[in-house]
């Protein structure tokens, strides 16, 4: 089948005194008669190519036997009971349960495998949140994979939904519970707000039990700027009314935190951290706990440090802050729990995780000692509880949960995630290259064990480097079959991530950003300069900013790559913060409206720089219709633009209806959708079925 001829329509606007065309704008009407008929024409030549290579139907048997195993739940500890997600191995869905002490047998609370098949489409639970008793719990269901979640209430000894729900256009997110269960704190955004800022206007409310949401009292963020939103906690002794808010509306990112002493029945919030801004973007989180504030920051510390000063003297408007825990140089502190007289603190240390126990004035106590090189994900703990749990996984090492006797200080693993694969065939390294301003930076390699450097190798080339994310050993079910076939898989850890500090993070953002691209090219040059692999045997691949940073690559270096997997994409550098929550990004990206920035972002945004006559590499474009963070009109904009110059090598565009930022929800789509990525990259780099 022919690919799909895209209609340009002539638009020029001029910006700064710059005249920019964009041909297929009408595409960001997303809901148009005509982009619709656009997307069946691109549904059909799509289907017309995935459904016939060749590996396809192998690698759906084999991410069927992969995927189709009972899930690892992970145990939150409340009152006695323990709750969790669970997903059996013949279901879709992860539902929620719940179990009276460690030992006792799972009940279920919402059912997703039920709910998705009454009501026709796929539902996902995307969080919750118990009472201090344990009596009751707010859930936030999904019906489309994004952002938007309905939060519904149940009493928990009776299984029962309550009337009440917040609805999902309002965007609530899961927030703390009161003492005496009357009602709870939750976010979400004021109910009339101008088209196309529906994820602006965040505030802070209470909701009283049998009342509905449009009587509910804001509590915070009357005077917030459109881009910052609250976050808000009670203690767990119910004294405290703990507000973060996160402020994304000036050039750099910052936290506040306020603070209600609700046993003194106190109206107004007082400042904990309040007006304090860098070169760079600062970070606070804390909380109350046996007398003390204390508080993780990244201010005047990169790598981050932890300090507490008494509740007292914050009440009293004075007092100074002791830093319980210093920065280390190397020890990217990444967050900490408090259990009891105990501090636990979980870092990142040359892209791994470390776990160390501490006293509360900061004396350690023990280094908590891994399996091996690898991520722990998640803790979990009650301030006064007599355990804390946490996991552990790297590329060898499945996905296992560990709890922490207090009293005893014992460590045993509670669950353990089943393996069908050989881990012993399994080799991993990390590697370090030269970029293009000198800078040293690390990438792991994944393969097989006695791999032959003969440039041969077919090799997939992973990247983000965006936002303070870090890319840290994990297991992959996904990159088996490429393993098991002799393929090489590398995660490159760019600048503009968080893996070393504020500095490695700020280093990839606004007028760093190109960093980060000259990040990756140097990890696929050196793959290629070491002989693991070459050009006709590289596919990259990213999603999100690293759709954008695969745009990027392809764009200044269509030669340097045979394939390119690009999902969910920020294309348009230009407009990507118009739609949705992209001012969130600016602190991050800057913006076109910035004269400063505008010149900088249209250099390297990949649709803008898409040149006739280049033949770019074949390219699977993903992308989701109800993705509601990174607008799908970028991905069919950038789709349509490399469809007219290609004249060889094909560009596919793949959209899951349904589905959001993250894809389908459901087992069964997530398994077609893997299937369908790699049988491309398969077919691209010559991989033997």
């Amino acid at each position: 089948m022919d690919k799909p001829i895209t209609p340009k329509k002539e638009f020029k606007e001029v910006l700064h005194g710059v005249e920019i065309s964009d041909p297929y704008r009408w595409l960001e009407d997303v809901d148009s008669q005509e982009t619709r008929s656009w997307l069946e024409s691109q549904d059909a030549y799509t289907e017309s190519i995935i459904n016939s290579l060749p590996s396809r139907e192998g690698l759906l048997k084999e991410f069927q036997k992969l995927y189709r195993q009972d899930s690892t739940p992970f145990l939150y500890p409340r009152a006695g009971r323990y709750f969790f997600m669970k997903r059996k191995a013949e279901e879709d869905h992860a539902s929620l349960y719940f179990k009276e002490g460690l030992d006792g047998q799972p009940q279920l609370l919402v059912d997703t495998n039920k709910l998705s098949k009454e009501q026709g489409h796929p539902v996902a639970i995307t969080g919750y949140n118990v009472s201090k008793d344990a009596k009751f719990i707010t859930y936030t269901l999904s019906e489309s994979s994004n952002d938007q979640s309905s939060l519904y209430v149940m009493d928990i000894d009776n299984r029962k939904t309550l009337g009440e729900c917040i609805p999902a256009n309002l965007y609530p997110r899961n927030g703390s519970w009161s003492m005496d269960n009357s009602g709870f704190w939750y976010t979400r955004r004021m109910e009339n707000v101008p088209t196309g800022e529906e994820k602006f206007h965040r505030k802070a409310y209470y909701h009283r039990l049998n009342t509905s949401y449009t009587e509910d009292e804001m509590v915070y963020g009357k005077d917030l700027a459109k881009e910052d939103s609250p976050g808000v906690f009670c203690s767990m002794d119910g004294r405290y009314l703990v507000v973060h808010v996160s402020i994304s509306s000036e050039k750099r990112e910052r936290m506040e935190i306020y603070i209600r002493d609700l046993e003194k029945g106190e109206k107004e919030f007082r400042p904990v951290i309040q007006g304090i801004r860098g070169e760079s973007d600062i970070y606070f989180k804390g909380a109350p706990h046996r007398g003390y504030f204390y508080l993780q920051t990244s201010c005047q510390a990169p790598w981050g440090k932890i300090q507490r000063i008494p509740l007292n003297d914050l009440e009293n408007g004075g007092g100074q802050w002791e830093t319980v825990i210093p920065e280390v140089e190397g020890r990217n502190i990444e967050e900490f729990e408090m259990v009891q007289d105990r501090i636990f603190v979980l870092t990142l240390e040359n892209v791994h995780s470390s776990l160390r126990e501490y006293f509360m004035d900061g004396k350690l106590r023990r280094d908590i000692d891994f399996p091996g090189i690898g991520t722990c994900m998640r803790m979990a703990a009650e301030p006064e509880g007599s355990e804390i749990f946490y996991s552990f996984n790297s590329f060898a090492y499945p996905f296992t949960v560990f709890r922490i006797d207090i009293n005893g200080g014992g460590i045993s693993v509670i669950e353990q995630q089943e393996v069908n694969f050989d881990l012993q065939s399994l080799e991993t390294e990390q590697v370090w290259f030269i970029s293009r301003d000198g800078t040293r930076v690390p990438m792991f390699l994944i393969h097989k064990r006695n791999l032959r450097k003969d440039r041969l190798n077919h090799t997939v080339l992973y990247g983000y480097g965006g936002f303070n994310i870090s890319l840290t050993p994990s297991f992959n079910k996904s990159i088996i079959p490429f393993i098991e076939r002799g393929g090489v898989y590398a995660i490159a850890n760019l600048r503009g991530g968080g893996e070393f500090g504020e500095e490695w993070h700020a280093a990839g953002t606004k007028k760093q950003k190109q960093n980060t691209f000259d990040d990756f090219i140097a990890a696929a040059k050196w793959l290629i300069e070491n002989r693991y692999t070459n050009s006709d045997h590289l596919a990259i691949s990213g999603a999100s900013n690293g759709g954008l940073l695969v745009g990027a690559f392809m764009t200044q270096e269509p030669a340097l790559a045979k394939a390119v997997i690009m999902g969910v994409p920020v294309a348009d550098m230009l407009r990507y913060h118009l739609f949705h929550g992209g001012r969130h990004w600016i602190p991050d990206y800057g913006s076109a409206e910035d004269l400063d920035m505008f010149d900088y972002l249209l250099k390297y945004s990949p649709y803008h720089n898409i040149r006739d006559q280049v033949e770019y590499p074949a390219t699977l474009i993903v992308t989701g219709d109800k993705d509601d963070r990174v607008h799908p009109g970028q991905a069919f904009k950038i789709a349509a633009r490399l469809q007219e110059v290609n004249k060889n090598n094909p560009i596919i565009l793949r959209v899951e209806r349904n589905a959001g930022h993250g894809g389908a929800s459901d087992i069964s789509r997530l398994i077609e959708k893997a299937a369908d990525e790699w049988s491309f990259i398969f077919w691209q780099l010559g991989v033997n079925a």
